[in-house]
């Protein structure tokens, strides 16, 4: 029988796997191609309705997110079988990513990274409409950053000639 209970590990679950290390694709991590993107943008936030397959807002969107984010709700009703729960329970499900751009510090394990802080959040409303809500805060930085290179120093360069040898 589907069980309510379990809703609230749902949100604590989605959330930690929304953020693991396993999320990553490409160069970074999901979480660091939003914080990126974010930036990029000049835009905070990130919401995600899982039941209706809707994310906004749209200009946060490059393939990264998108496909991360595609598999996550695939993967959606799965977890709430999982949970021993039924996606019939379920109003409304949502995932929302905020980071707070306005501050920055010195990532203390790799000090040549700013990091900033973030806030997910995942909701679940059921058709009783009592909601279920879990929240992460913690600090984050782009794992891969672009890096553009200056003109070649003549150190640099004799490096360079020394390693060729």
């Amino acid at each position: 029988m589907a069980q309510y209970k379990t809703l609230k590990s749902v949100t604590h679950n989605f959330v930690h796997s929304f953020l693991s290390l396993m999320n990553f694709y490409k160069e970074d991590y999901t979480l660091g191609h939003i914080q990126k993107q974010m930036i990029l943008t000049g835009l905070n936030k990130l919401e995600i309705d899982i039941l209706k397959n809707e994310i906004k807002p749209i200009e946060l969107l490059t393939e990264p997110i998108q496909k991360s984010i595609d598999s996550y709700i695939k993967w959606f009703p799965l977890l709430i079988k999982d949970s021993n729960s039924d996606l019939d329970l379920i109003k409304e499900a949502k995932l929302t990513i905020e980071f707070d751009l306005s501050k920055s510090r010195i990532c203390s394990f790799a000090p040549e990274n700013m990091e900033n802080p973030y806030t997910c959040t995942s909701s679940i409303i059921d058709d009783r409409d009592k909601e279920y809500k879990y929240e992460f805060k913690d600090w984050w930085f782009p794992e891969a950053l672009v890096i553009v290179q200056k003109e070649t120093t003549w150190w640099t360069k004799y490096i360079q000639w020394i390693r060729k040898k």
